[in-house]
């Protein structure tokens, strides 16, 4: 006798039965969670497992990883006590009244932290024959040269002033634009401090350019009493300099404590983070080594009962739509001989392989159609 093919509605009714683990066929897997066999911690139960070699190892290399980031830590808040450290100091300096250069310098080689962007007079002739100008100087995204030009004091004493920027020739990037000739004559300039550079570069120059503004360095090139402690970027001049430089230095500096404070928030985090992993490990190997426990097992169902609440995903969709099936699992059902439960009911020992999701009942039915010809045939 043939009998007649389901209808859609049989199908669909079909489905449901067996998303709530009516339509159930014996399985060959054991519920719940399947014991690791481990040689280390074969027949340990608890928490015994962390007094082995390997999970003391585990936990001393937590340990050492969160005190180097702790270490890491302290170094960017020292960073950042420093950072606050120069910005006050150059809030003091910055507009503050000037201090002649006797006070303020008093020997060749004297500057101190403390006085970063103090604002210094000094009156002289400047030595415009003498006159360097530094390469690979940037100014508002611009490569371009800034010009250093000696100022000779009374006493005979030598001190570079910065008197401003200049861009590269139209036609010689390698050589800066027209350079306006300094002052002749006595002239009274204020400045703003800055240290001797450090050496950079070391590629050829010509003439008289210079890759940094290395005062001991300038000194041994041009001999003399010359200021090495600090130079001075340019910030009046009476009788007024001819215009064609730009000043390098228009606005406050500021030096960025937040990305400090930001990057040892992070460190400390990463340090948490370290013990975190390995809580996550440990309960991992606490729930196989515990499959057994009664008490594990209902913790294990209670999980899976918690995530086939959850929506599905775009990846379960996905799955579901090349496969035609889920997990049981997906509706907290054991993918092993044992009970499950859907929707708040308990079911049986068992279910079937797969479960069909709602998004493609018929593929799945047919696959399980023609499973069913296949045992009458046999």
């Amino acid at each position: 006798m043939i009998e007649e093919p389901p209808t859609t509605t049989q199908r669909s009714a079909e489905v449901e039965r067996r998303r709530a683990g009516e339509l159930a066929r014996p399985l060959t897997r054991p519920a719940g969670p399947i014991a690791v066999y481990d040689t280390v911690t074969d027949g340990m139960t608890g928490w015994q497992f962390l007094r082995t070699g390997r999970w003391l190892a585990y936990t001393a290399a937590a340990i050492l990883f969160a005190i180097i980031c702790l270490f890491l830590a302290n170094w960017q808040f020292d960073r950042g006590q420093q950072a606050s450290a120069d910005n006050a100091v150059v809030a003091a300096n910055f507009s503050a009244e000037p201090v002649p250069i006797e006070l303020a310098l008093p020997t060749l080689g004297s500057y101190d932290a403390s006085q970063n962007w103090q604002r210094v007079s000094v009156t002289g002739v400047y030595l415009a024959n003498e006159e360097l100008v530094v390469r690979n100087r940037s100014n508002s995204g611009t490569n371009g040269f800034e010009v250093v030009t000696p100022l000779q004091l009374s006493d005979g004493s030598v001190f570079l002033v910065d008197r401003g920027w200049v861009q590269p020739s139209p036609t010689d990037a390698l050589n800066p634009d027209s350079i306006p000739r300094p002052t002749s004559g006595t002239v009274s300039v204020v400045v703003q401090l800055r240290p001797s550079e450090a050496p950079l570069g070391t590629g050829s120059t010509t003439g008289n350019q210079i890759q940094s503004i290395t005062l001991p360095r300038i000194q041994q090139t041009t001999g003399g009493d010359l200021y090495t402690g600090a130079y001075g970027l340019l910030n009046s001049q009476a009788p007024a300099a001819e215009a064609g430089l730009t000043n390098t230095q228009t606005s406050m500096p500021v030096e960025d404590v937040g990305t400090h404070i930001s990057y040892m928030v992070q460190w400390l985090f990463f340090a948490l983070l370290g013990f975190f992993a390995l809580g996550l490990a440990a309960r991992k190997v606490h729930r196989e080594l515990n499959s057994d426990d009664p008490e594990e097992r209902e913790r294990a169902s209670a999980r899976m009962r918690k995530r086939a609440r959850k929506p599905f995903t775009d990846e379960e969709l996905e799955d579901e739509e090349i496969d035609g099936f889920l997990p049981l699992t997906r509706w907290g059902l054991s993918s092993g001989t044992g009970t499950g439960s859907v929707a708040g009911k308990t079911v049986g020992p068992t279910a079937a392989p797969r479960v069909v999701s709602p998004a493609a009942p018929r593929m799945a039915l047919k696959q399980d159609d023609d499973a069913g010809d296949r045992e009458q045939g046999d």
